[in-house]
């Protein structure tokens, strides 16, 4: 850089930096001068290069504004990949990552294959989404990629540009019905609503079928006289989605539904039996191939969902409906659902797909938050375009535009806020990295927790070890059966609580080699969640003793 040269070289070469005589500086006020106007210098720099950078976006963006907005959506969702390690949910990591990870190790870890210990029967799971991580792991342990932690970082990598076809797609649909402003802004939102780059990297199947779902809408209605080609492709892509997320049958079933309500019935006919065709025949071979009976598994789901809805959370007919309106903060998520209802005749091919998914989650007794992400991209795209033409006909005087305007304005600001935080939220961090400090032990063998602890990510301690659960209730008769069946614990995970110096007086009665490893603090969300709601959110500081029995020194 010329200016730190021009400046460096003015310093060293002024006499009144040094007395050459006496070898001595010279009056400290008159260094900190220069170096006050070295600062400003260089304030005035890097002022004029942001500028630069600015004006040249600026220009760029005129010329390819989805360019623009599709960068700036990888550049958010690349540092939610980054960043934004641990998983969500129980789902997005147990069910997919620990799986495929514990397959790629020769291991089964939840029992899901035919001959496993004591499994004789299917468990209602999906193997596409799950095996296409399999087949990921097998290729990254070929190539000598084994720590848990760089497999990790890879796989949201991927989920982050697969991602972007969801503010593609939603460009696309929204400019076709309400022009390319309109289009540009849902892109926008798309690409910067607080939740998207979080959940785009999240191995959440409600969310990695949404691409599938919304490129298969996009090809039937990219012209209003669909060929029968598109009409094929539209259903052979749009089912996929299904084998990733068996629930987007409902939005599948109500886009047929929609066709036939809008009298194409040769249409319909068609893209059912291509949707049909590309469900079954990739259910059918995967499970063919590991069972022996096509589509058991997605029986053995739909049985299951039906017999257990109630063993799991409930809530009220309006659970999701509160959520759209929170998730897309209030009032915008006013106006936005306001246009999703408003225009539903018109749009009955947009509209009908989500409204039957969501009424049937909103009817069905089980409710999780995670089970409406799947209709939220299509929500905004509807509601954009229908808001769009209600403010077209209704909003006349000074006011209402007035008030319009600064909800906006409101509403991005606090998008903005919560944008920095999630962005790069380390989900359940004290699990993980509890996992990722044990990892530097080889061959551990037995690992005990406290029962108030959840389930151990064990993907990141890279070895599927036996999992060992302590009664924190009946201590003694736990460690008494983990004496007896010579399965004493390596290591022994505990919750930073009150109760915790009693719990290690007594195990230590039984493991009396146990000394104190680490603390592990959740981060700050997970902390703030666990204070609203513990009994929900137990993201709780961890505490890992050793058994120095089996490890004597600290590693």
């Amino acid at each position: 850089m010329n200016v730190f040269h021009n400046l460096s070289t003015k310093l060293l070469t002024s006499p009144n930096i040094f007395d050459k005589q006496n070898h001595i500086p010279f009056h400290p006020s008159i260094i900190l001068g220069d170096l006050l106007s070295l600062q400003t210098e260089i304030c005035f720099y890097y002022s004029f290069k942001i500028m630069n950078i600015i004006t040249y976006f600026r220009a760029y963006y005129t010329q390819k504004p989805l360019q623009c907005i599709l960068f700036v959506a990888l550049l958010l969702r690349l540092v939610a990949a980054i960043f934004a390690k641990g998983y969500g949910m129980h789902d997005d990591h147990f069910l997919i990552i620990e799986t495929s990870g514990s397959f790629a190790e020769g291991f089964d870890y939840n029992n899901w294959l035919p001959g496993s210990s004591g499994n004789e029967t299917p468990k209602g799971h999906s193997f596409f989404y799950m095996g296409l991580h399999y087949i990921l792991f097998m290729v990254l342990n070929t190539f000598g990629m084994v720590s848990p932690d760089v497999k990790m970082y890879i796989v949201r990598i991927i989920h982050a540009v697969y991602s972007l076809s969801i503010v593609y797609f939603g460009y696309k649909i929204v400019t076709k019905y309400a022009g390319k402003q309109t289009g540009l802004q849902t892109a926008w939102l798309l690409a910067v609503l607080w939740f998207m780059p979080w959940l785009c990297v999240r191995n959440l199947v409600e969310i990695q079928c949404v691409p599938f779902l919304l490129w298969g809408i996009w090809l039937y209605i990219k012209k209003d006289n669909p060929t029968i080609k598109m009409i094929i492709l539209s259903g052979l892509i749009a089912g996929i989605a299904f084998s990733i997320r068996f629930q987007a049958a409902f939005i599948l079933g109500g886009f047929g539904l929609s066709l036939l309500c809008l009298k194409q019935f040769k249409n319909a006919i068609i893209w059912g039996i291509s949707t049909l065709s590309s469900m079954l025949f990739i259910q059918a071979c995967i499970d063919f191939f590991i069972w022996g009976i096509p589509c058991v598994e997605l029986i053995e789901y739909v049985r299951y969902n039906f017999i257990s809805a109630n063993d799991y959370l409930k809530g009220s007919p309006l659970m999701y409906v509160y959520m759209i309106l929170g998730l897309f903060i209030p009032p915008v998520s006013i106006f936005i659902l306001w246009g999703f209802f408003a225009r539903w005749r018109k749009y009955l091919i947009l509209f009908l797909p989500s409204f039957i998914f969501l009424l049937f989650h909103s009817l069905f007794i089980n409710k999780q938050e995670r089970f409406v992400l799947t209709i939220i991209p299509m929500v905004l795209i509807l509601g954009m375009i229908g808001w769009k033409e209600f403010m077209d006909i209704h909003l006349r005087s000074n006011w209402q535009k007035n008030f319009v305007k600064w909800s906006w304005k409101f509403c991005l600001t606090i998008n903005l806020i919560l944008l920095c935080f999630v962005s790069v939220h380390y989900s359940k961090k004290a699990r993980v990295e509890a996992m990722l400090y044990l990892s530097k032990y080889k061959q551990i063998e037995h690992l005990a927790k406290i029962s108030d602890i959840p389930m151990l990510p064990m993907f990141y301690l890279g070895q599927f070890v036996s999992r060992l659960e302590i009664d924190k209730d009946q201590i003694s008769s736990s460690a008494t059966i983990l004496k007896e069946t010579a399965r004493e614990p390596r290591f022994i995970l505990l919750t930073d609580n009150r109760e915790t110096p009693q719990i290690i007086d007594s195990l230590k009665l039984y493991f009396p080699d146990l000394v104190f490893e680490i603390k592990i603090k959740p981060s700050m969300i997970d902390h703030l969640m666990h204070l609203l709601n513990p009994e929900h959110n137990r993201n709780q500081t961890l505490l890992i003793y050793r058994n120095q029995k089996y490890f004597p020194v600290k590693r």
